[in-house]
């Protein structure tokens, strides 16, 4: 397992964070990992879908 280092250069996505963190009891981390895992996902998704995969497979 690697540790990065993020840098939010963001006030508001800073602010939005830790109210999320507050609202729902979980670290900022969690929510870092979470919205990483998303993103990967949603590119995997694009980068499936233009070389013509449908679904999971």
């Amino acid at each position: 397992m690697e540790v990065i280092k993020v840098e939010l250069t963001n006030p508001m996505l800073y602010d939005k964070l830790h109210t999320l963190a507050r609202e729902y009891a979980v670290s900022v981390d969690l929510l870092i990992t979470i919205a990483l895992k998303r993103l990967i996902d949603d590119v995997e998704l694009v980068r499936n879908l233009r070389a013509g995969k449908i679904g999971e497979n």
